[in-house]
């Protein structure tokens, strides 16, 4: 009997080790597109300064991690936020790079990146004018904006 639960124990420690390590590779979805927040593209540092150079506007550089706290919490209760969706659609292009992606480590190469997120603002010459890291408030995202075009 003591053996039989023994075993038992040890299957369902293996088995909530099995889903908690399952659930530590699934990769955390940010939320890129809100309803009235600043709308992201995903795509590389090149083609984004391509883009915001043919549009005439400056970059807004989403850097961000799937296992980053602060970063969902950024996601969750500040990029979604109306106001930051009329200043920074209208007048950015607006670009997130997973820092763990192919292309977030290119952009590591070139930007070190210490936290997580890092923001990078791009003037219209396309030359880096504020890096913000780690966690910010909307009202200094709208500051921002306002320094930067």
């Amino acid at each position: 009997m003591k053996k039989t639960v023994s075993i038992l124990s040890m299957l369902v420690i293996a088995v909530g080790i099995c889903l908690y390590m399952a659930s530590c590779r699934t990769s955390y979805k940010p939320l890129l597109h809100s309803q009235e927040g600043i709308n992201f593209k995903v795509t590389t540092l090149a083609d984004a300064r391509q883009s915001a150079e043919a549009q005439n506007k400056p970059l807004f550089v989403f850097a961000h991690a799937s296992w980053c706290p602060t970063c969902k919490k950024m996601e969750q209760e500040v990029l979604i936020q109306k106001e930051l969706g009329a200043a920074y659609n209208q007048d950015f292009v607006n670009v997130a790079i997973d820092i763990d992606s192919p292309d977030g480590k290119e952009l590591q190469k070139i930007y070190p990146i210490r936290a997580t997120p890092t923001l990078f603002f791009f003037n219209k010459g396309g030359n880096i004018a504020k890096k913000i890291e780690g966690y910010t408030t909307a009202e200094k995202l709208l500051a921002e904006a306002k320094t930067i075009k």
